[in-house]
């Protein structure tokens, strides 16, 4: 997770209307939290998110290469102008997400890092 490293306790993030509503997972949810507060409210919005599907990418440490690797998901939260979002603000933070479990609401798209749709 930008700005934090290697999590060793998972975080929750959960997240309601765009924004990182609930997050939750020890010392690494802290920071994050940290993190958010000094930009405010817009530096919890989703501005990415991705799933790997490159069955050729390799993990290195970049993230520009680590999240296309099949079986994860990318998320960051804050600005998102130079993608053509709206949100403006001087915070955006990526996370990488290994083997995950992802809903959307009631259904579940992906279990374990294996796209179930």
């Amino acid at each position: 997770m930008s700005g934090i490293g290697i999590v060793k306790t998972a975080l929750r993030i959960e997240v309601r209307d765009g924004f990182a509503e609930e997050i939750t997972g020890g010392e690494e949810a802290t920071k994050f939290k940290g993190l958010l507060e000094l930009h405010g409210r817009l530096s919890r919005n989703v501005a990415e998110f991705g799933i790997g599907t490159n069955d050729r990418a390799k993990i290195t440490g970049l993230i520009l290469e680590d999240e296309k690797v099949l079986g994860t998901i990318h998320i960051a939260f804050g600005d998102n102008v130079t993608m053509g979002g709206t949100v403006n603000v001087q915070s955006h933070l990526d996370g990488l997400v290994l083997s995950p479990t992802v809903w959307f609401d009631d259904r579940k798209i992906m279990e374990h890092g294996r796209l179930l749709v």
